[in-house]
């Protein structure tokens, strides 16, 4: 009673600590000083597909922020409003989220949403961060306002800028259709002021109203005259927002109008909204082909970029559109800012916040971000580079050609070379040394020249080529289009591992390849994705193998490739005094990088623990473990029970030492490799530990209590030896992936010498096993086994089963013996039995009356007779031996109880029997019984009886039972 009662203690204390940590961490998780953030953007009407995607995309950045957050700092909640795209719900909105606890605001998405707003958050300084409005007036004369975004006076300038460096023909025209709103008038007044300056002739202007069926017949009255005018309209430009540039384009290109169209970053991803016309199914990009627009761009997206598209797009099955980055570089910065700012009362915090943000004002202080690094200038605008995109097949991609500089007097360009790589497969992969040899083609497309210079690829360095990787085995080459298309094969080269983790427990690898051009800087060339190429949509998380492609990518047992990412990024050479760089601490090129990640699914059940329990999980199993195990030491008898709780607390502590060992940053390889082996080593050790306790406590523990001896030492140890060695095998084939074939051959040998030595001792032992746990007897019963004498199992040991008859002496059955025997116990399931023995009579007697007689007689011994089971009487005749006449043999079945008694109850029955055959003049025969005549009483169980009387004679039952 006291164990069990400390028992009930013990797993109290586990479940009281289970709940403190599992309270604390609700109560910290849902405390109500969780720090808000509030979004704002269209969820609902036309645009909506936009402000979703930016708000399930900040939702997915703060969710990993909050996952590893430390213990001291608080959560952050997304608060989100629905502002319609409408100015004057915008201001509502607005002055519903300066009421909230919010510390900022992301929003909105239009420009004269944003100005709307901006008075109510300048009013209740609260800071706003816009991710896509892009008119000067949102953030001028209002501190409390900043963008990720570039306003409309970098964007105007830029594409007229590149319209009349790389689109105009010789005294080509330019026309421009814009909407009646703040953002259309400002861009087409920045584009139209900029032309100005280049002596650039504007000859048609068109704007379109707000209202939207006065909208619908401006826009009939522009395309009718373009139609007629086309040639005179030259390239137009339409300053508007999505929603009106899809009617403009659609109308436009339905119109057969092939005037070159140029856009500003409302048309990026617009094209989707034509994808259930007629014509863009039978032809992709039959609506936005050729269409030059300033948009941020996959194909020459940074590796926060492709990543976070990569999560994106598992998660909701599509590409980031480019304004939902900028709303993620919005959260970063708003993130970043509350690390920085000491928490006060609402109002000083928002304050304080509004500052810091402010205070990222330099490149060296700036937040980096998936669409570059984020700093504001005094207006609260940000220097980002912009760059155009064009529509090709469906698709957006880079243009052919980039302007770095917006000054109208010298324009410098950079020249995209669309760079495509296909694996065919990576071999000799030694995760050990970081090195792999990849089979790969590798082509590029490109303008030849850049200022007079040819481009020549074979000038390109691989960084991470073990040995200098020259370009030399051209496939294919050709010029169309003015673009050069080269194909190269690159195969025999080693190659370092590109990324990998020093977690100790994280399997994951970078393979792959990455290079830049070794003479030309990222100002004049830039790498980026051939998405056209590859057949691939914009998507930088391209491949999801099937298992034979994985099987032809790499042959590494264990591993699979999950993904393979390709981006542009920069590297940083050291200048060494070059003329043309002097000054600069170091000359920045652009890499392209083809990313192969490989996983192994070994350590993948760490994940089903979160990160911030980690600490708290390793403790309380540590602790339950620890009281099992002093637990087990005692006297108790629910040993099995608390086997259960051990082995399952024993495999939580090394998965909780194991993730909490996965935070250590262990640079060295070798103490790595084995820290990595030990827990290998210790996932066999502990289960084959856990298993020779399970035999003691489930095999032994109950053979010695059902047969009163303890378990020899040599079984013991035979079975501990087995469990063991196939716990070795197991770590020599799957920790250090060693052949075991000849310790298992060898193994086999020794057990078979040492089997046929003892074969006949061992057959003993296991049979006495089996028995035992069979149960068939015990001691204390009487048994009768095959063909020997019944008797009292006075013994059951190891090699024999020991019975002592009635007269007295021990017969020892070998254990072998008994287990292929017939066994009869009288004594179980109780003690009752069938005694029968044979009564001859002469057949002159109405067996009817003998049977009642003998019956009588039975039932008239008062000790040891079951009353409640009538005999059975069976009747043959037989011949008797002295006289030639016929007897009749009746079989007597009566059912007794306590085999011990046995001779004495035969002895009563018998002379209850004569007494009253005597009293009613009935004569028993003298004279000797036929041979076939039974000469002993004879004992039954109750299934022999059964099988007796339904089987042999029921034809000769006197009556009925």
């Amino acid at each position: 009673m006291k164990i069990k009662k400390i028992i009930y203690a013990i797993f109290t204390l586990i479940v009281i600590v289970l709940s403190f940590f599992v309270v604390t961490k609700i109560e910290y998780f849902n405390n109500n000083d969780a720090i808000h953030i509030a979004f704002v953007g269209p969820l609902t009407g036309e645009d909506k597909k936009q402000g979703i995607s930016m708000l399930q995309a900040i939702e997915i950045y703060i969710d990993h922020i909050n996952k590893n957050r430390n213990i001291d700092q608080k959560e952050i909640i997304i608060d989100y409003f629905d502002d319609k795209n409408n100015p004057s719900i915008a201001k509502e909105v607005a002055l519903k989220i300066a009421q909230s606890p919010a510390v900022a605001v992301i929003g909105h998405r239009r420009s004269d949403c944003s100005i709307a707003a901006g008075k109510i958050y300048k009013k209740h300084q609260i800071p706003a961060i816009t991710p896509t409005s892009s008119v000067m007036q949102v953030t001028q004369d209002n501190e409390w306002y900043f963008r990720t975004f570039f306003d409309n006076q970098l964007q105007g300038r830029l594409l007229a800028n590149y319209a009349k460096e790389f689109l105009l023909q010789p005294n080509e025209p330019i026309s421009i259709i814009r909407i009646d709103t703040s953002y259309g008038n400002e861009l087409a007044d920045v584009f139209r002021k900029s032309l100005k300056k280049m002596e650039v002739v504007v000859k048609y202007q068109w704007t379109l109203p707000e209202n939207e069926s006065k909208q619908r017949q401006e826009i009939e009255k522009v395309v009718s005259f373009l139609q007629a005018n086309s040639n005179d309209a030259g390239i137009i430009f339409l300053a508007t927002q999505r929603s009106e540039g899809v009617k403009l384009v659609k109308s436009i290109k339905d119109a057969g109008i092939k005037n070159i169209l140029i856009a500003p970053d409302s048309y990026a991803n617009f094209h989707e909204s034509f994808k259930n016309y007629s014509k863009e199914k039978k032809l992709s990009g039959y609506y936005t082909e050729g269409i030059y627009i300033t948009s941020f761009l996959l194909d020459v997206a940074n590796k926060y970029a492709t990543q976070f598209n990569s999560i994106y797009k598992e998660k909701y099955q599509e590409n980031l559109p480019s304004a939902a980055f900028y709303a993620v570089d919005a959260a970063r910065v708003i993130v970043e800012a509350i690390r920085q700012t000491k928490e006060q009362e609402l109002g000083s915090f928002r304050n304080n916040l509004k500052n810091t943000i402010a205070n990222f004002n330099k490149p060296e202080k700036s937040v980096k971000g998936t669409t570059g690094p984020n700093y504001f200038d005094k207006n609260g605008n940000i220097s980002k580079p912009i760059s155009m995109g064009t529509y090709k097949k469906g698709h957006l991609i880079s243009a052919p050609l980039q302007l770095i500089s917006s000054n109208e007097k010298e324009q410098q360009y950079k020249t995209v070379v669309y760079t495509g790589v296909q694996f065919n497969g990576i071999s000799d992969i030694d995760l050990y040394k970081s090195t792999y040899i990849p089979d790969f083609y590798l082509w590029f497309r490109f303008q030849k020249e850049h200022n007079g210079n040819i481009i020549k690829p074979q000038d390109i360095k691989f960084i991470n080529a073990v040995k200098p990787a020259v370009l030399k085995e051209l496939i294919l080459e050709k010029t169309i289009d003015g673009q050069t298309y080269l194909l190269y094969r690159i195969h025999g080269i080693p190659f370092k591992e590109i990324y990998h983790s020093s977690d100790v427990f994280v399997d994951r690898h970078d393979l792959g390849i990455s290079f830049y051009h070794s003479q030309l800087d990222k100002d004049k060339i830039i790498y980026v994705n051939d998405v056209l190429g590859t057949g691939q949509e914009q998507n930088l998380f391209a491949n999801n193998f099937s298992g034979k492609e994985e099987q032809k990518l790499i042959s590494l047992t264990g591993w699979k490739t999950t993904e393979i990412n390709f981006f542009q990024n920069v590297t940083e050479k050291n200048p060494l005094g070059n003329p043309d760089y002097l000054g600069e601490n170091a000359i920045e090129y652009s890499t392209f990088n083809a990313n192969v990640v490989i996983k192994s699914n070994t350590y993948a059940y760490h994940a089903l623990i979160p990160s911030e329990f980690t600490t708290e999980f390793f403790i309380f199993t540590f602790i339950v473990t620890l009281l099992l195990i002093v637990l087990s030491y005692t006297k108790t008898k629910y040993l099995k029970l608390l086997w259960f709780f051990q082995a399952i607390f024993a495999v939580l502590l090394i998965i909780a030492t194991e993730i909490t060992l996965s935070s250590v940053k262990i640079n060295m390889v070798t103490i790595r490799s084995i820290v990595i082996i030990t827990f290998d080593m210790l996932w066999w050790l502990i289960p084959a530990f856990l298993l020779n306790i399970a035999v003691k406590r489930f095999l032994w523990i109950p053979l010695i209590e059902r047969a009163g001896h303890s378990v020899p030492a040599l079984i013991k140890f035979l079975v501990s030896f087995i469990i063991y060695c196939l716990a070795l095998f197991g770590i020599i084939a799957f920790v250090f992936e060693q052949p075991t074939t000849s310790l298992f051959a060898s193994g086999g040998l020794l057990a078979f010498i040492f089997g046929l030595a003892q074969q006949t001792s061992l057959g003993n032992i296991f049979s006495g096993i089996a028995l035992s746990v069979e149960r068939s007897f015990r001691v204390g019963d009487w048994v009768k086994i095959g063909d020997f004498e019944d008797g009292q199992v006075v013994d059951i040991n190891w090699r024999t089963t020991k019975i002592q008859t009635g007269n007295e002496y021990i017969i020892s059955i070998p254990n072998n013996v008994v287990s292929t025997s017939d066994i009869y116990n009288f004594s179980y399931p109780d003690n009752q039995y069938w005694l029968q023995f044979n009564l001859l009579l002469d057949p002159k007697y109405d067996p009817r009356i003998i049977e009642q007689i003998i019956i009588e007689a039975i039932f008239s011994v008062e000790e040891n007779i079951v009353k409640d089971a009538k005999p059975y009487i069976l009747l043959e005749e037989t011949t008797g031996k002295a006289i030639n006449t016929l007897v009749a043999n009746y079989a007597v079945f009566f059912k007794t109880e306590n085999y011990l008694y046995k001779a004495a109850v035969l002895r009563n029955v018998w002379q209850h029997i004569w007494s009253h055959l005597s009293q009613e003049g009935i004569i028993i025969p003298t004279e000797p019984y036929n041979k076939d005549v039974p000469k002993k009483s004879v004992a039954f169980t109750s299934k022999q009886l059964n099988s007796i009387v339904i089987n042999d004679h029921l034809q000769n039952m006197i009556t009925n039972k």
